[in-house]
């Protein structure tokens, strides 16, 4: 697991050169922002050292952002989960994809569910932290994002990937044109949306932590051409 320093409060941690998550220190010991891969628990504890792992906070209930939840649970069983109130029947097992009243679909992406219970439900607006909860669905159903409020990163889950450039998914690059969202105008309505926040630095799920500020969110919005 390779381990990138993103600021003097996180670390950024990437499996297979693909997958990332976070370690943010706050002042009780770290959260963990996604928790990777299944399998990427002993890694991630090795990252975090010393430090104890308080909180995992998922951004979503994908595969590569869930996977290594239930390990977690298993080596602290007092760590606290938090999760949006939307992704919970996302994330039993097996998950509940249907939709609500309201919604369109369907819900992609394959989502594993987990065992483990949401313990702490996340509203936008709720600070955790330092980290401030902001809903950025579209790409699936009840994806959160979390500003550091300290230093204006964005820990965005997959509401943007950033390899060559930033990128709403589906407006990026060539070679990594899935069909991945369940709401490709919501997507870009999260994106929009988070013009009104001093963001000066992307952290996603997949890519490296690329600057910018708002210069790179109005170039990622402008490309998303619905």
């Amino acid at each position: 697991m390779k381990i990138t320093r993103v600021t003097q409060n996180a670390l950024q941690l990437t499996r297979l050169n693909f997958v990332n998550c976070y370690l943010v220190r706050e002042d009780d010991g770290y959260t963990l922002i996604d928790a990777g891969l299944k399998g990427s628990e002993n890694e991630i504890l090795k990252a975090a050292a010393n430090i104890p792992i308080k909180r995992i906070l998922l951004t979503h209930a994908h595969m590569d952002h869930v996977g290594s939840v239930d390990a977690f649970a298993a080596h602290i069983p007092d760590v606290i989960l938090g999760a949006s109130k939307r992704s919970i029947p996302i994330l039993k097992k097996p998950p509940n994809l249907s939709l609500r009243p309201g919604e369109t679909g369907p819900i992609r992406g394959y989502p594993p569910g987990i065992r483990s219970e949401v313990s702490l439900v996340i509203q936008e607006g709720d600070c955790i932290g330092s980290l401030l909860a902001i809903d950025t669905p579209g790409h699936i159903h009840g994806q959160l994002s979390f500003l550091d409020e300290r230093d204006g990163t964005l820990y965005a889950g997959d509401t943007f990937f950033c390899f060559s450039y930033l990128a709403i998914p589906g407006w990026t690059p060539w070679y990594f044109r899935l069909k991945v969202n369940s709401n490709l105008a919501q997507a870009r309505e999260s994106a929009i949306k988070l013009l009104d926040y001093p963001i000066q630095r992307f952290a996603c799920g997949h890519g490296r932590v690329r600057g910018g500020g708002r210069a790179a969110l109005e170039e990622a919005i402008a490309r998303a051409r619905l």
